[in-house]
């Protein structure tokens, strides 16, 4: 066996493979394995026959690998051996032996001289042995990295894995499995009798500080990836104990299953940028989330879902199968069978035009069609899940509906929606209540619910088991087709900061007789990438083209000729040249033209989930290809952006306790009312959800350029062809620059938002209640959305609508400016304000809040968390001069870099760990539309020290201040309703508090223990 070339093909220096592996042969691999005193012996002595015949094989030769023992710092006794002919156990091959009967250790290879300089250097490290060029002595590089914790460590399986890291400049040791690493005390009866922890010889390398890098496999087995990642938990959470800073890294597994197959695939440099990108533990668990674990009930690899029989006594049917393989049709059978047994169907999804469709493609009505029927007279209807409760317009009585069947299409999306959506926050809880008793109702008793998505997760189906309290397992259908080369896209990935690039390619596609599918993040006109901007920019560069809009307000609009086209896409599609479509369809719908469109664009910028961007891209079923750019990062992030739900919850939940103390400070009279517990299932379900989309956007090109290639979708990279260099001078003249572009799609989207702010200012002004009236149609014209605009604009600030405050609203303009408000002058209503905004919750929910929205709807920890910090203190005296070395702001720094996480949560401020005091300053001025400006700089002790003072805004705020101070004033004690639309409520004024410091007493949640 020639085990140096074996190495070597795994990467291995070759100095490093002489100095750790052996060719052994005949018997003498058996004295290198068969050493345990435990092993059974006859009375000379000798190893029993029986174990002797059991490792008979290894006489046949093969080579062994030890290291050093980092106990002793000594040539390690223990090591495994690759026989040339494996036995088999249990009709498995045993490929590497292990000494029996002795605890497994790990590989610490020794290391040649030349590795350690390199190991050395790549950490930034100088202070290395002065002889270690010339020792010959290999362990004491060991030593060496247990004095230095700042040295990163990799931790693999199989010591040809170390020996590759270490060639690569990476220090690492090997595990011989992954479940090694930690042993778990157990009884004679195999059961747990105490704590997990680190094997003795890790835990000499587990140095509180190091970074420890967890690089397993990439398995693409099921059963196997379950195995590694528990592995990855239990050793991860071990050493985050032994206070270090675990990553983990992973790749795809196309490139190779081992980290020696990859940098024997792709190069070292593949490994170091998947070293670079490695994962936070938290965060590498949050993206496991999106996994299936439990065992399918029937497994396919099919197409299409053709022909599919399931037991008639199964109640919760969970389909996963991918884009495109007839999830929507074979649900269409299923309705069609209950219906033909008069049972009544369900349908339930997160979008109104959605839920149309589908209910168009079951033979159903949807809820505004059967709206003055009861519920005898039809056999079920869809709606959107905003409307699952008694106070909508669908009147929903959840205890009205048992032993039929509910469908949820795209699952995923309608749980969170119901989760998390701005349009539920009003009636969360209630929807929460009839969706519990709903499931309740049906699993619980005779009927059955069906859930598809192409992203099927243990989330959706544990949290669906859980409100219905059932556990009975789920009927499972997983489909793992998946397309083959003549059936997949070719994505074109675009790798610039800006999709400057795309859209010219995009603009020279429809120059030349392209006709293109465009799905884009945004519909807003200040949007530069959004529908609205770039249907203006194509129909003036191409106005002899039909160009047609898909948004939320297009197939809304009576007016438009997107408007309810849903139910016939295919039909209207045929009759454009391009087609812009926001999110509004990115699931749900399936456009099986062919041969019309010929190809697909995204510009996805962080808004979406990594899931989202690509079901969007998947709504045109034919083959042609995809021309994406990706945002690097994602900004939608969810609460405080954790990606560890504990720290999401624990968060979130003494944020709660602070503002209940804060309610209790201002006379709350209902405080042990508050049923905080609501629905424990529904808080962990968002809390698993969130920290899910918030570690896809990290990463997020990544994870959309992941999804993709799980897809067997080829990604090719879009560079610069040699024959656009070639020609760049001449492409030039013929067409726009990247950079002219961009100024064109600017100008023109200025002019058609400049145009729509003038158009909202010269509106009708409505009364109350034809606001009221035309608030409630789904049916709306963009002159009526217009109208409502105004409306909302002049009952939020109280002065006449201008254009300019059109634009200021859409800059963020009243978030600033009502904290600054009651920062200030309106600090005085600010207990009140919570207080009634916390009883309007609660008179909605009956008495239940749903956390996250009770958290978001309360201001008095934001307010306390600025005057904790001294914002107020700046903002009296606007004319001093700030440095970064006066001692009072130092103590700002001090205290709010101590609390950066509670800031995060109340804030929304990320502060870094090394942020000076005037940048903390600037971010927390940020907050309310201040800024600084560095006025000079002087010199102290030889030192240039930068001098700042405040800059306030002229934005005219002080007039919108005194109308919302007359309002607080005029309405106090009354009972009379004003607007807050930022929380998706109606706010009742406050009364005025005579003496507000004795009532309101200055608390922040730095006061709550961590």
């Amino acid at each position: 066996m020639n085990y140096l070339l074996e190495w070597q093909k795994s990467g291995v220096d070759e100095q490093l493979t002489r100095l750790n592996v052996n060719a052994l042969e005949g018997s003498i691999a058996q004295e290198y394995l068969l050493y345990s005193d435990e092993l059974p012996r006859r009375n000379d002595g000798r190893v029993s026959s029986y174990i002797l015949k059991r490792y008979q094989h290894t006489q046949e030769g093969g080579w062994w690998c030890s290291g050093v023992d980092l106990l002793t710092g000594e040539d390690d006794l223990w090591g495994c051996f690759k026989p040339k002919f494996p036995r088999s156990s249990f009709n498995k091959l045993i490929k590497y032996e292990h000494p029996p009967a002795t605890p497994s250790g790990l590989f610490a290879l020794r290391v040649p001289p030349h590795l350690w300089q390199q190991i050395a250097h790549r950490s930034g490290i100088d202070n290395i042995p002065q002889n270690t060029h010339k020792s010959q002595d290999n362990r004491q590089f060991w030593q060496w990295l247990m004095e230095n914790p700042t040295i990163p460590l990799c931790i693999t399986e199989g010591a040809k894995k170390a020996g590759a890291l270490l060639s690569a400049g990476y220090a690492a040791i090997a595990l011989p499995g992954v479940h090694n690493g930690y042993r778990t005390p157990k009884n004679e009866q195999g059961e747990r009798i105490g704590k997990s922890r680190l094997i003795p010889q890790l835990e000499k390398l587990a140095t509180p500080g190091r970074q420890i890098y967890i690089t397993f496999d990439q398995d693409t087995k099921p059963s196997t990836i379950k195995a590694v990642n528990s592995a990855i938990r239990k050793l991860g959470y071990l050493l985050t104990q032994a206070a270090c800073t675990v990553k983990v890294i992973t790749w795809n597994p196309q490139q190779g299953k081992g980290v020696d197959d990859l940098m024997a695939n792709e190069g070292q440099k593949a490994f170091d940028l998947a070293y670079k990108k490695a994962v936070s533990l938290d965060t590498w668990k949050a993206q496991q989330l999106s996994q299936l674990t439990y065992h399918p009930s029937l497994e396919l690899n099919c197409r299409y879902l053709d022909n599919i029989s399931i037991p008639e006594n199964e109640k919760l049917i969970a389909i996963k199968s991918p884009k495109g393989t007839g999830k929507t049709q074979f649900l269409e059978k299923i309705v069609k069978q209950a219906l033909s047994r008069q049972q009544w169907v369900l349908v339930i999804g997160h979008r109104v035009k959605l839920v149309e469709e589908l209910c168009h493609r079951f033979g159903i009505k949807y809820i505004t069609e059967v709206r003055d029927k009861t519920d005898h007279q039809c056999l079920g209807y869809g709606l959107c899940l905003d409307s699952l409760h008694p106070h909508s317009q669908a009147q929903f009585q959840a205890a009205n509906w048992s032993n039929g069947v509910v469908i949820i299409d795209e699952v995923e999306q309608v749980l969170w929606h119901g989760l998390n959506s701005d349009t539920c926050k009003g009636n969360r809880v209630a929807i929460l209540k009839s969706l519990k008793t709903l499931m309740q109702n049906v699993l619980g008793g005779e009927g059955k619910v069906f859930i598809a998505d192409a992203d099927l997760s243990d989330i959706s189906l544990n949290y669906l088991m859980n409100l219905a309290g059932v556990s009975f397992l789920p009927y499972i259908i997983d489909n793992q087709w998946k397309p083959e080369e003549n059936n997949t896209w070719k994505v074109y990935n675009y790798q610039d900061t800006t999709p400057k690039k795309l859209v010219k390619d995009l603009v020279k596609h429809i120059q030349q007789g392209g006709k293109p599918f465009i799905c884009l993040s945004a519909q807003k006109l200040t949007s530069q990438w959004g529908t609205l901007s770039l249907e203006a920019y194509l129909k003036k560069q191409f106005p002899t083209l039909k160009i047609l809009r898909l948004d939320s307000e297009s197939l809304a609009d009576p007016t438009q000729a997107a408007y309810n086209c849903i139910t016939h896409l295919d039909e209207i599609l045929v009759n454009y040249d391009v087609v812009l479509c926001s999110p509004s369809i990115e699931t749900g719908v399936s456009i099986d033209l062919k041969g019309h469109f010929t190809s697909v664009w995204c510009i996805a910028q962080g808004i979406q989930t990594s899931s989202s961007v690509c079901q969007g891209l998947s709504r045109i079923r034919d083959n042609i290809p995809r021309y994406i750019w990706v945002a690097n990062y994602g900004f939608n992030q969810i609460g405080n952006g954790s990606t560890s739900i504990p720290n999401l919850l624990t968060s979130g939940h003494r944020l709660t306790q602070l503002n209940m103390r804060l309610l209790q400070q201002a006379d709350f009279d209902s405080i042990d009312d508050f049923d905080t517990g609501f629905q424990a299932e529904s808080l962990l379900c968002w809390a698993k959800m969130a920290v899910r989309v918030n570690a896809s956007m990290i990463n997020y090109r990544e994870a959309v350029l992941a999804i993709l290639q799980a897809e067997n979708h080829p990604i090719i990279k879009v560079t610069r062809s040699p024959q656009e260099l070639s020609l760049k001078q001449e492409s030039q003249k013929a067409s726009p620059s990247q950079n002219q572009l961009t100024e064109a799609i600017n100008e023109v989207r200025k002019q058609n938002y400049q145009a729509e702010c003038e158009a909202i200012a010269q509106a009708k002004n409505l009364n109350e209640q034809e606001y009221f009236s035309l608030n409630k149609s789904l049916v709306k014209t963009a002159t009526q959305r217009r109208e409502l605009r105004k409306f909302d604009l002049k009952k939020r600030y109280g002065i006449p609508v201008t254009a300019q405050l059109v634009i200021q609203d859409d800059q963020g303009w009243y978030q600033q400016l009502r904290l600054h408000y009651f920062l200030t002058i309106g600090r005085s209503f600010l207990a009140d304000r919570d207080t009634i905004v916390a009883k309007k919750l609660l008179q909605i929910g009956h008495g239940s809040l749903f956390l996250p929205d009770f958290n978001g709807s309360q201001m008095g920890a934001a307010i306390g968390t600025m005057e904790v910090l001294g914002i107020p203190v700046l903002l009296a005296d606007p004319q001093r001069e700030l440095r970064n070395i006066d001692e009072d702001l130092k103590a700002m720094a001090a205290l709010a870099l101590s609390n950066r996480l509670e800031i995060k949560t109340i804030l929304g401020i990320g502060i870094a760990k090394n942020a000076s005091p005037v940048t903390i300053i600037r971010q927390l001025l940020d907050k309310i539309g201040y800024s600084l400006t560095c006025i000079r700089c002087e010199s102290l002790q030889k030192k240039r020290v930068r001098v700042y003072q405040l800059v306030q805004p002229n934005d005219g705020r002080e007039e919108v201040f005194q109308q919302w101070l007359m309002a607080d004033h005029k309405y106090a004690g009354s009972s009379e309703l004003w607007f807050e639309d930022h929380e998706s409520l109606i706010r009742l004024n406050p009364q005025v508090e005579e003496n507000p410091s004795n009532k309101y007493i200055q608390l922040s949640l730095f006061e709550i223990p961590t």
